[in-house]
């Protein structure tokens, strides 16, 4: 019975894995559901063990349980997600292996860079608009947060520094107009000082606030040796 084959769908996608694989933590759900004593009976019209939960996610839980260890890739930022799956299938083990892997991912700096382009207004991203909205930041430019630490490393023209030095807080964001701090100068200079982009998303508007697109990047940088 240990090594019988087995398709679940779990929310729409479908795995293959066998009984063994399933029964690694006899304690949990999937363990129990698929020991003999539990017949679950809810299928697809396959016939194949229907879970639903997030499917895409499931891929990370069913590796965990071949190998006993958590292999997540770099840019993996869904840790509430997933957490929530490893409590809903009841493996313990996992949830722990996730906490001592999110303290060590997160053993680092991140930076938010808002990259607008021929914007003429922007207030549906911010409760109170950047200073810079009557400026040259209007026809494209780069909203920068970060620690005061981040920014200061950060090949930012001399006038911004000055302004993060002089600032009592230590996380900021600075505005930057596409002249004064080349976009793609920026990248470069992440990318080889070991910072990772873990996320980008992009939006665009046209209303009676104007016309405006943005770009939203977040940098991750896995130690503070900056």
């Amino acid at each position: 019975m240990s090594d019988d084959l087995l398709t679940l769908n779990v929310g729409g996608v479908q795995y293959t894995t066998t009984r063994h694989t399933l029964l690694r933590y006899p304690e949990s759900m999937l363990g129990k559901m698929f020991d003999g004593n539990f017949v679950p009976s809810c299928k697809d019209k396959d016939g194949n063990h229907f879970i639903d939960r997030d499917g895409e996610l499931f891929r990370y839980i069913l590796n965990f349980l071949r190998s006993g260890r958590l292999k997540l890739p770099q840019n993996f930022t869904d840790f509430e997600l997933l957490e929530n799956e490893a409590d809903f299938y009841q493996i313990s083990a996992l949830i722990d292996a996730l906490q001592e892997f999110k303290k060590h991912s997160t053993d680092g700096a991140y930076l938010e860079i808002l990259d607008f382009e021929e914007t003429a207004y922007f207030y549906r991203f911010y409760s109170d608009p950047p200073k810079g909205i009557n400026s040259d930041l209007k026809n494209g430019g780069l909203v920068i947060s970060g620690s005061k630490e981040v920014l200061l490393s950060l090949p930012l023209p001399d006038k911004t520094h000055k302004e993060v030095e002089k600032s009592e807080s230590q996380y900021r964001s600075v505005n930057i107009s596409s002249t004064a701090c080349p976009k793609m100068a920026l990248v470069h200079f992440l990318q080889s000082n070991c910072w990772q982009l873990v996320k980008s998303s992009f939006a665009y508007n046209s209303d009676t606030d104007g016309s405006y697109m943005v770009h939203k990047y977040i940098w991750f940088k896995p130690s503070l040796n900056l």
